[in-house]
């Protein structure tokens, strides 16, 4: 029963990665093909066969979908940020640094400028017609006229 669980959860992983129909292909070979890639996989990590191979395997199918997702977003003037099920996240650029309990700590971004804390701020949506406007805003809600 274990090895039956084992499999539906393998199955359900590589499956939810691997999403190409038979549209997708220019001949029934070539779908034929990828359905046998698909199930040595789900196959080699159910009986613990090569595993770090099939796990490089999956990885790479990944990548590349996303490399081509990008390729095709990029055509159509839309970016698309995963491939498939799974979410592709974007190598940090430093080291994460930790203390001596494991914990992360604040990334230090050094002094700010007027100008970094005016980009910043501008990116976020601020402007100082927005900061008038809500000024007014408070000091006029504030009167009571009976």
């Amino acid at each position: 029963m274990e090895d039956v669980t084992r499999e539906l959860a393998h199955r359900q992983r590589i499956q939810s990665i691997y999403t190409k129909e038979r549209e997708d292909f220019p001949s029934k070979d070539a779908y034929d093909d990828y359905l046998e890639a698909v199930e040595d996989i789900i196959y080699k990590l159910t009986y613990n066969i090569d595993v770090a191979e099939a796990e490089q395997q999956v990885q790479d199918y990944i990548r590349q979908q996303a490399v081509n997702g990008a390729k095709a977003a990029g055509s159509a003037g839309t970016y698309i940020p995963s491939a498939g099920a799974v979410v592709v996240q974007p190598q940090p650029v430093t080291a994460v640094q930790m203390d001596a309990e494991g914990r992360i700590l604040p990334v230090d971004p050094g002094p700010m400028s007027r100008d970094k804390w005016q980009l910043m701020a501008q990116a976020s949506g601020w402007s100082e017609e927005l900061a008038t406007q809500r000024a007014l805003q408070d000091a006029f809600s504030t009167i009571f006229i009976f």
